[in-house]
């Protein structure tokens, strides 16, 4: 079980665009391109991501509702964006500017899946030997070789969001500045809790991470056909 990691996020502009819904090859037009711009220099700043995962024995599957994968391992994981993003985006709201709100929103959903994809990355290094700084500061998510799934989050497939609640039993989501509300979504919104399957034998299963490897047919966030 770790502790709370700081994770560096680089808040690519195109992964915001693909937030809002626009293809890679489409841009939006010339104002909301410039409003852009200047969201993502202060939302750059404003960004607050840390995460924290744990790794228990594939046989656990079932304390978090999950059935049983072929595996080494099971890996836990909770990242956050932080609330400085939302809070903006909110106050971009009362004053009026929903454009800036949404572009804020969207900056948040993007940060909080880049820092999910970066803890990814640092738990492949960590239980491969490898140094977990690089990870940290460079590798933006595990390697499509990497003996290790794509990411699942509880709410997405038969996979019940009231497994929130025994995911957070499992990590230090308090000292993360995350909880839950009496719904199982998570406080602050632009967090993400997600498990993966460590090991040889661990096949890609439907979540938000590695298009070319996930096996969910019907994702708003697909980046790639699925295959087979």
């Amino acid at each position: 079980m770790t502790g709370v990691l700081p994770l560096r996020v680089a808040l690519r502009r195109e992964e915001v665009l693909h937030f809002l819904g626009y293809p890679e090859d489409r841009e939006p037009p010339a104002r909301t391109a410039s409003r852009l711009d200047a969201v993502l220099k202060e939302a750059r700043r404003l960004v607050r991501a840390r995460g924290a995962y744990r790794l228990l024995p594939p046989e656990r599957s079932h304390d978090v509702g999950l059935d049983l994968v072929p595996s080494e391992g099971l890996v836990l994981g909770v990242v956050t964006a932080g609330a400085e993003l939302e809070t903006r985006a909110s106050e971009c709201l009362r004053a009026g500017d929903a454009t800036s709100a949404l572009l804020f929103d969207a900056a948040g959903s993007a940060a909080a899946e880049e820092a999910a994809d970066r803890l990814g990355a640092i738990v492949v290094a960590e239980l491969s030997g490898e140094d977990p700084r690089r990870a940290a500061q460079e590798a933006d998510q595990p390697d499509a070789a990497a003996p290790i799934s794509c990411r699942i989050s509880p709410g997405y497939g038969r996979w019940q969001l009231s497994a929130q609640e025994a995911i957070f039993s499992l990590l230090p989501a308090a000292e993360l500045g995350v909880s839950l509300a009496p719904s199982w979504l998570m406080v602050p919104r632009k967090s993400v809790s997600f498990a993966m399957w460590l090991g040889a034998d661990a096949r890609p299963i439907a979540g938000l991470s590695g298009c070319s490897r996930c096996q969910l047919p019907h994702c708003r966030y697909r980046k790639e056909p699925l295959r087979g």
